[in-house]
């Protein structure tokens, strides 16, 4: 059966954050205002309730709210994937089956991440996954999140599961990338995950990307991978050095805390609130990023 994700025409998809209001509660307004804003910005789909949108910590009812918003947003405009990964492995398998229901076009998941499970424990996981959703799957390698970084054989193992269409592969370790692209073959996709390197996972064969910065810059990403898909790594690559100087300030802070503040100031979301424990930027560091970002290529987007 040919890979429906693969079909789409734009497969550069950010990882969509989480509005929340200042008590905690999901900000729908901010949430509509911001996917509609992506969409016109270009955008190819949504990646909802990932480590960017916080869905771990977040209660599973505004899981599925976001989920639904998202999907009613993209009809005619992109694909959506799900992000299902939890610690209590029953939920993520009820997530499953609630963005089945709702229209997702596939969903994701990090691999079991608190306790040190072995291969054949993950492996069973996503069998387990697999089997609960009628939607295609997505692996998810992040060896940062996870504290483990799986061999290439293990990562094909995943990929031979009967609905594990791909991967969104989030590891500087461009080698194992293109060895698990070699071997897997074209037929599985594969979304790269570091947004500092966008331009080298292209080149190393990667379908699209997904991405934490594509929620704040998407024109600049856009323009990376439109110049890569059209062989001018050139410019390309003065693109992403833009890119690279946005990012280099925002992991000075907190890249999460400091990304809701961005979107804020573009006036794309009410308040930069993060699901707790993660703390919001002070007056301060709100002082040194706008100062800093003020240098850089979105220093016009900061509207407020």
């Amino acid at each position: 059966m040919p890979n429906a994700l693969l079909g789409a025409r734009n497969r550069i998809l950010p990882a969509l954050i989480t509005p929340l209001t200042a008590g905690g509660e999901l900000d729908e307004k901010s949430l509509e205002h911001l996917i509609d804003h992506l969409y016109r910005s270009g955008m190819g789909g949504l990646y909802v309730t990932g480590s960017t949108g916080e869905g771990i910590y977040l209660d599973p009812a505004i899981r599925r709210r976001v989920t639904e918003i998202a999907v009613a947003h993209s009809r005619g405009h992109g694909q959506v994937l799900v992000h299902v990964g939890a610690i209590a492995a029953m939920q993520a398998f009820d997530l499953a089956k609630h963005a089945a229901q709702v229209g997702a076009d596939g969903v994701s998941s990090i691999p079991p991440f608190v306790g040190k499970y072995s291969p054949e424990e993950t492996l069973d996981y996503y069998r387990t996954l697999c089997a609960a959703t009628t939607l295609p799957v997505v692996g998810y390698y992040i060896p940062s999140l996870t504290g483990t970084a799986f061999p290439i054989n293990q990562v094909l193992d995943l990929l031979k599961l009967d609905t594990m269409v791909g991967i969104k592969y989030t590891h500087t370790d461009l080698y194992v990338l293109e060895r698990v692209m070699t071997h897997a073959g074209r037929e599985k996709i594969v979304y790269f995950g570091v947004d500092e390197m966008l331009c080298h996972g292209v080149a190393c064969g990667a379908h699209g990307g997904i991405g934490t910065t594509y929620n704040f810059m998407p024109k600049l990403i856009l323009e990376v991978a439109t110049l890569c898909a059209e062989g001018r790594w050139d410019e390309a690559k003065k693109v992403q050095k833009k890119v690279n100087e946005i990012i280099e300030i925002l992991l000075s802070f907190h890249g999460m805390a400091a990304t809701k503040q961005i979107l804020v100031w573009q006036g794309h979301i009410a308040a930069a609130k993060c699901a707790p424990p993660r703390a919001m930027l002070s007056a301060e560091q709100q002082e040194q990023l706008r100062a800093r970002l003020m240098q850089t290529a979105i220093a016009d987007t900061l509207v407020r």
